[in-house]
């Protein structure tokens, strides 16, 4: 008898798009109405007023109807004209791949490049500044998801305003995850994911975007419009006129007004707090495995997920399909240069939480046995949950 294929996990633990709460999914399942019903206007507008709040900005949002990629390219379409530098750092997978946009546009790619287990020196950045004049725009990945990496955005934001170049911030794992502000990082683009630390569904790209980007966009001498990526004509539409550029996702909008509800009603910093204790006390339990963490230093690894250096001798593709095949839970293994290299432990969200990471790391080190590869039980989960010391659901409060 063939096997279902319609097993679905009883955790999904990955690096996005991650569970979401029970209140969110009912959100989705509202009426769908007509865009223009003043009912979903009305709900656009407080989603968006929403976002900048969850941003921390005063800077104007957007909300693009599909997943966080199209915003990452409608920054570097709206944005970018034939002939302009662009200094993009590259850390990571994301940092790489972004260079295909910049020359898709026509821009002049400047690398600057670390290992992917690394960061970006925000005196580096400076350097390649002074070393390239013409520099125009800075793209930069604030949150490696590949690698489990964080770069200094706050500092290389600083940085750039030294030069008059702007930002384009690559955030989509990094808002909720850590406490920014576009203002005060000096983030001229930010793109972020509801899918990601958020643990909201994926669909939407969630943009905030500076005056200086705005003028930007509009002093090109070909401005983009009338394009599903054009930045602007939301400015024009939504933000001037009150209308759409084009059909709105609309259960999605459901989704994330409950996502941003949630998150503000927990609190930022808190809610960025509990991510980063979670993401240590995964850490430490790793640790305690003695497996090794990926990112070079313990200052870089990032909030969103855990990244493991797939040990010598361990074939990390069934590692994974034991944990999901046999216990139903899904990990993330590496993407693009560190497929094979890596494996990935998601704690976003929901999954942000001392049980789901204790059920996490349990079924870990079941699979790590299962597979062949020595595991003293119970080190990993003892370590993660001596790291939560003093957690208190019933005061909302992780540990200071």
């Amino acid at each position: 008898m063939d096997r279902p294929t319609d097993n679905w996990p009883r955790m999904t633990l990955a690096a996005g798009p991650v569970e979401v709460s029970p209140r969110t999914l009912r959100a989705m399942a509202r009426p769908v109405v007509y865009h223009y019903d003043p009912a979903f206007i009305a709900t656009f507008e407080r989603t968006t007023r929403l976002l900048q709040r969850v941003f921390r900005t005063e800077y104007d949002a957007v909300i693009m109807q599909a997943e966080a990629v199209l915003g990452l390219e409608a920054a570097a379409a709206s944005l970018i004209a034939p002939g302009d530098k662009v200094l993009n750092l590259v850390s990571g997978v994301f940092g790489k791949w972004f260079e295909g946009f910049i020359r898709r546009y026509g821009g002049e790619p400047v690398e600057l490049a670390v290992p992917y287990h690394e960061a970006i020196a925000p005196e580096a950045v400076r350097e390649a500044l002074r070393r390239t004049p013409g520099i125009k725009y800075l793209s930069v990945v604030h949150s490696e998801t590949p690698s489990g990496t964080i770069n200094p955005v706050r500092e290389i934001g600083a940085v750039a305003r030294e030069f008059g170049v702007l930002t384009i911030v690559d955030t989509v794992s990094g808002l909720g995850g850590e406490v920014l502000s576009p203002e005060e990082w000096g983030m001229d683009v930010a793109v972020a994911g509801p899918q990601k630390c958020l643990g909201g569904p994926p669909g939407l790209s969630l943009l905030t975007v500076s005056p200086a980007a705005w003028a930007a966009m509009e002093g090109r001498e070909s401005p983009l419009r009338g394009s599903f990526l054009s930045i602007l004509d939301w400015k024009s539409a939504w933000l001037e006129q009150r209308r759409f550029p084009y059909t709105p996702s609309v259960s999605e909008i459901y989704a994330l007004e409950a996502t941003l509800e949630q998150a503000l009603e927990e609190g930022i910093e808190r809610f960025a707090a509990r991510h980063q204790t979670i993401a240590a006390a995964c850490r430490a339990g790793v640790r305690a495995l003695e497996l090794e963490l990926w990112p070079a230093q313990e200052a870089i690894a990032a909030s969103c997920v855990t990244a493991v250096r797939t040990p010598d001798g361990l074939d990390e593709a069934r590692l994974r399909a034991t944990m999901r095949e046999r216990y139903g839970v899904t990990i993330s293994g590496g993407y693009g240069d560190l497929l094979g290299k890596v494996f990935r432990l998601g704690h976003m969200g929901p999954a942000a939480h001392p049980t789901l990471l204790a059920a996490q790391l349990a079924i870990l080190e079941r699979a790590l046995a299962d597979v062949g590869h020595p595991v003293r039980f119970g080190a990993g989960v003892g370590a993660a949950m001596e790291a939560v010391a003093g957690w208190n659901d019933a005061l909302a409060l992780p540990p200071a």
